[in-house]
């Protein structure tokens, strides 16, 4: 039974009690409204949601020279403190932070939220190497062919490569 159907019966009930005589009518009207209040209020509150990496993570892909990223914020993964925690040559962007995102209630390791963003984000994906320290990927964009490795380097500390 859901939280919300629980407590509109709670509440219903409540209000038949304060209609009877053993119980005082404004006692249970104000409990009535207080608890129909703590479930509207508990509807409202949004579910902590995990960093949205699949912006960053496809203008990373896209980009044509990969020198030019540590210039641009669309290219900033969630959790990277700064630009300087990413290299970056024409040929490959190397990034390492530490995961601050909580997992998603279906995932519970950093990694394997990665990993999965990674799938997520991609039409042309192929998930071929998948341990519990590293996760490989070929990116197919247009012509090119990208390799995208994500991977533990210590407690919650990620590393995503991304190599023509």
């Amino acid at each position: 039974m859901s939280f919300v159907r629980r407590f509109r019966l709670l509440t219903q009930r409540l209000t038949r009690m304060s209609r009877s005589h053993s119980v005082r009518p404004a006692a249970a009207g104000v409990a009535a409204l207080l608890l129909s209040l703590a479930a509207e209020a508990a509807q409202m509150t949004p579910p902590a949601e995990p960093a949205d990496v699949c912006p960053a993570l496809k203008h990373i892909v896209e980009a044509s020279d990969f020198k030019q990223l540590r210039d641009q914020p669309a290219a900033q993964l969630p959790g990277l403190a700064s630009a300087d925690d990413c290299r970056a040559s024409s040929h490959s962007y190397d990034c390492h932070w530490r995961a601050h995102w909580q997992a998603d209630g279906v995932v519970t390791d950093p990694l394997e939220e990665l990993g999965a963003d990674i799938a997520a984000c991609f039409p042309n994906v192929v998930h071929d190497l998948n341990t519990p320290t590293r996760q490989h990927f070929v990116v197919t964009a247009g012509e090119r062919r990208l390799n995208v490795t994500a991977s533990v380097q210590g407690a919650s500390e990620l590393r995503l490569r991304v190599a023509r």
